[in-house]
């Protein structure tokens, strides 16, 4: 049997019937199939990708699967990051009674911030705001805070941040001298999805 390879060079036919070949190395532009042209990629002027098939892996998850179907402690990350909730903005026309301000009761933790302006009050008006929350399922609300606002208010804009809740809560107010006022109010919550 001559030496392999042949002095200038083997033919195709003797590489193939070769029993023992190995690949050790590409050179020049071996074809692409995403192109459909022997070159590289960035090269081809006429390249378009039409379609994407199975569930290409999301970065974001971290995991081969599609975001609805996903499983993996990145999603279950993503699940529980702090959102803002639509502000509640209204006016609350005080009557004597305890009137409710703001109200969660959808069982998401999270810290309501906001703010009740005593604009309104003058000399003989006194008028207290509370907050309450419930500690577990099916509770009733426990007080947690009182504050006393009486007279004309030199700091006006009264901005009220509660305590984390993981179930309801709200924030009320009642006057309790003095002529009926109207308080504007403008609350939002920090909640976990």
């Amino acid at each position: 049997m001559p030496d392999f390879p042949a002095v200038g060079g083997a033919s195709a036919a003797q590489v193939w019937a070769y029993a023992t070949r190995t690949l050790t190395a590409f050179t020049g532009q071996p074809r692409t199939d995403v192109v459909g042209a022997d070159n590289a990629l960035w090269a081809n002027a006429t390249r378009t990708l039409t379609n994407i098939t199975g569930a290409p892996r999301t970065d974001l998850l971290g995991e081969d699967a599609t975001f609805e179907a996903g499983t993996g402690t990145r999603k279950a990350r993503l699940d529980s990051i702090p959102a803002f909730e639509t502000r509640v903005e209204t006016s609350i026309a005080m009557d004597g009674t305890e009137k409710t301000l703001v109200e969660k009761t959808d069982d998401k933790m999270g810290l309501l911030d906001g703010f009740v302006d005593l604009t309104p009050m003058q000399a003989g008006d006194t008028i207290v705001v509370r907050e309450y929350m419930t500690v577990k399922a099916a509770g009733s609300y426990a007080k947690y805070a009182e504050e006393t606002y009486s007279g004309v208010q030199s700091i006006p804009l009264l901005y009220i941040q509660t305590k984390t809740s993981a179930r309801s809560i709200k924030v009320t107010a009642q006057q309790t001298a003095g002529t009926n006022r109207t308080l504007d109010v403008q609350f939002f919550r920090r909640k976990q999805t």
